[in-house]
């Protein structure tokens, strides 16, 4: 019996990390500006300090060794894609006011980039169950997305985004 734990366990990790990269996909293919990022790192936070969600789930510290790493895997390249995607679009002009000054997108490396958002997700999320607060997850956050963002004020498109409509 402890096999068949031992399988099914392991079946309901890849369950959980499809259905974060199904949603990620969809919601990361989405990000366009520093607004739109901003409504991201929101949901995704939402969804990291809800115990039960699969998100908080797939972060989770047990098992799939090798499926975790490509699960883990998997989501980099999405970020990677996505951050690419801002840095080309801040590159043409195509960046607003809420994306940021353009300048400080210029240098980032959108692997580098990628990495230290799941280091953030993964650290930040730990800090955020254990306190049982959102902040050190937001912090991690905020560092790890600055180049894309607006500075903090009224101006700043920080409440552009709408929490009852759905992000993709």
């Amino acid at each position: 019996m402890g096999k068949q734990a031992g399988r099914q366990g392991k079946e309901l990790m890849k369950t959980h990390f499809a259905e974060v990269l199904a949603r990620e996909s969809a919601r990361l293919a989405g990000i366009t500006d520093g607004a739109k990022l901003s409504c991201w790192q929101r949901k995704l936070v939402e969804e990291l300090m809800t115990p039960d969600s699969p998100y908080a789930r797939a972060l989770r510290q047990t098992g799939g060794g090798s499926d975790r790493a490509e699960f883990l895997d998997r989501w980099r390249a999405l970020i990677e894609d996505a951050v690419r995607e801002l840095v080309h679009r801040r590159a043409m002009g195509a960046s607003d006011s809420a994306s940021g000054p353009p300048d400080r997108a210029a240098g980032v490396d959108p692997h580098r980039t990628a990495v230290l958002v799941l280091a953030a997700l993964h650290g930040g999320s730990t800090l955020s169950q254990i306190a049982k607060n959102s902040w050190p997850l937001n912090a991690a956050l905020d560092l790890a997305l600055a180049p894309f963002k607006a500075p903090s004020g009224p101006d700043s498109g920080e409440t552009s985004c709408d929490p009852n409509r759905s992000v993709p």
